[in-house]
């Protein structure tokens, strides 16, 4: 492995490795009007179309620890992060990403290269090139994604919309991805679980398949407990949850068998997993990757949500 740093290859060095490995994919992509290399980037809407956009970011000693990073999964993971807040808005298609990089000065050359191959495969996979973004030093790595995508005017999915009566219900893992960080900092690499945490999927067809049923959403980034919070108290409702039908792996399960945890008080305060928690009107068929988490009353008559949420600056 080479010992050159960041710092040893400079700003046009990571300029030009940044536009080596990431310049044409933008430049193929018939929505993208202006890519990587101006001041600014520049993407085409269809008509009746309207701009999505959101942002999140990745932080060395708070979201991951280099000792245990493989910066080609870390870049999987940051565009999963971006992307979910897009699929929680409904039927929405990702037009690219703009991302900056903040590193130390010592931070090795081939980790950022690495870095760099995983954001090449990520923007593949989810058809997302990356439209531009920044550079600057820092004292850790930090990490921020902005992510655009185009959705329908007037059906974006949005968090005020459960009423009293609707299904609240959820799509994706519960509890697997905080698992999954917990075996990650004791040293244990691989799983089902730590892959969990690794490859979060952004749920765009289920996004696109709530289109018009769904009455509120959002992405499940910060644990069940904090997101049922957030609907509720963006809504106006009241809301009584029922963990019995959640989805449970075998791994989760053995999990939090093998250290004593409660598996529902696990998976209601558990963050990071990216799913989606959503209300649909009663008497709505859930598909088969969906399940039931309780219902919407009416404020004041929800039963109280016990635990404590993740919170960012705890």
């Amino acid at each position: 492995m080479s010992q050159r740093t960041v710092s040893d290859a400079g700003e046009d060095g990571l300029l030009g490795a940044i536009f080596r490995t990431l310049g044409r994919d933008a430049a193929s992509r018939p929505w993208v009007v202006l890519g990587p290399g101006d001041d600014a980037a520049a993407v085409r809407l269809r008509p009746g179309e309207v701009l999505v956009a959101s942002q999140d970011d990745l932080v060395e000693g708070t979201h991951f620890e280099l000792r245990w990073t493989d910066p080609r999964l870390l870049a999987g993971r940051l565009f999963a992060v971006g992307l979910s807040d897009l699929a929680a808005m409904g039927r929405v298609r990702p037009l690219g990403v703009l991302i900056t990089s903040c590193l130390p000065s010592k931070l090795p050359l081939d980790w950022f290269l690495d870095f760099l191959r995983g954001v090449r495969e990520a923007a593949a996979r989810h058809r997302a090139p990356v439209l531009g973004g920044n550079l600057a030093r820092s004292e850790r790595v930090h990490l921020s994604i902005s992510v655009l995508g185009a959705g329908r005017a007037g059906r974006l999915i949005r968090r005020t919309g459960a009423k009293p009566g609707d299904l609240l219900c959820g799509v994706g893992p519960l509890g697997e991805a905080a698992a999954g960080l917990e075996l990650l900092r004791k040293g244990r690499s691989t799983g089902p679980l730590v892959r969990s945490f690794w490859s979060p999927e952004p749920l765009f067809g289920a996004g696109a398949r709530l289109e018009g049923l769904a009455t509120a959403m959002l992405d499940n980034s910060d644990g069940l407990l904090r997101s049922c919070r957030i609907l509720a108290e963006e809504s106006g409702v009241g809301l009584r949850l029922d963990l019995s039908r959640a989805l449970a792996s075998r791994a989760l399960r053995r999990f939090c068998s093998e250290r004593g945890l409660d598996l529902r008080r696990h998976q209601l305060v558990s963050a990071e997993d990216y799913g989606l928690v959503f209300t649909v009107p009663a008497g709505t068929r859930l598909w088969p990757d969906a399940y039931p988490l309780g219902r919407v009353v009416r404020k004041g008559r929800g039963d109280a949500l016990a635990g404590r949420p993740f919170e960012h600056f705890l």
